[in-house]
């Protein structure tokens, strides 16, 4: 009697554990994105280094890292540069992670301006692209696609590294002067490189 009493327990024991495992399963919160989306960057048609337009269908289904910058600015441009430069060079075996600098300085800032500042940051230029292109083009990718700078301003100039998706989606906005945000993106950015497909 009191094994038969024990074995019962243990079966609906058994029974209990199996219905709530399979309840966590069907009844599990859906896991939330760990990095917001602020948006989608939109279609964009610029100059390169080589003076060719460049599209920006080129970094679908890429992980990218943008910045704002002129070549003659002495004050955070060189800082970011450099700083783009060491993520460039951590993500060197990444072929889906590249990086796109934009000129707010179109009319002095010629393909061959910008070719001359990415050799002297040893930039890889198949992989990080330099661009300009008319005022109004470049203040329309950074206002309306990149949602940074003014169009108030001749030279508009953002510090931040603005990190995109797969899809295109902006996924953080970072201090590219400061070495806590830029480590920050980092981290973001080979979390978004480890998923294939969608928002995380």
């Amino acid at each position: 009697m009191k094994a038969n009493t024990l074995l019962m327990g243990f079966f609906t024991a058994v029974t209990l554990a199996v219905f709530i495992g399979i309840g966590s399963i069907f009844f599990q919160k859906p896991q939330q994105p760990s990095l917001p989306a602020y948006g989608h960057v939109g279609q964009f048609r610029l100059i390169d280094a080589q003076g060719q337009p460049f599209d920006s269908s080129r970094l679908n289904n890429k992980v990218w890292v943008t910045a704002f910058f002129f070549t003659t600015c002495s004050g955070i441009c060189p800082i970011m540069t450099k700083n783009l430069k060491s993520l460039q060079d951590m993500y060197q075996s990444y072929p889906d992670v590249e990086f796109v600098s934009i000129s707010v300085n179109p009319e002095q800032d010629t393909p061959q301006a910008l070719a001359a500042y990415a050799q002297k940051y040893a930039a890889d230029t198949k992989r990080w692209h330099f661009l300009t292109g008319s005022r109004e083009d470049i203040t329309r990718v950074a206002v309306q696609g990149f949602k940074v700078g003014s169009v108030d301003e001749p030279i508009f100039h953002s510090a931040s590294f603005v990190l995109v998706d797969r899809q295109g989606n902006i996924r953080g906005y970072y201090d590219g002067t400061n070495k806590d945000e830029v480590k920050k993106l980092s981290d973001d950015l080979l979390e978004l490189y480890s998923m294939k497909s969608g928002l995380i």
